[in-house]
């Protein structure tokens, strides 16, 4: 179990600092880089930026890594 959340912490992290990368080399390209969430057939067009989802996984990361470490 503590290794497959050091893993899920690992990789959480890695990808996450991974979009936030991306968004801020892309913004320096002059591309808007962001998932559509919403339905395009019904003109539902809910945008979010890399940099919000790559903020959450470096925080569920973090929030892993903290539990890990009390597993010890």
């Amino acid at each position: 179990m503590r290794k497959l959340l050091i893993w899920l912490a690992g990789g959480s992290l890695l990808i996450g600092a991974l979009l936030i990368l991306a968004n801020v080399v892309l913004h320096f390209m002059g591309i808007s880089a962001s998932y559509n969430i919403g339905d395009p057939a019904k003109y539902e067009f809910r945008l979010i930026s890399f940099w919000h989802v790559g903020l959450a996984l470096l925080g569920i990361g973090a929030l892993l890594g903290l539990i890990v470490r009390n597993l010890r």
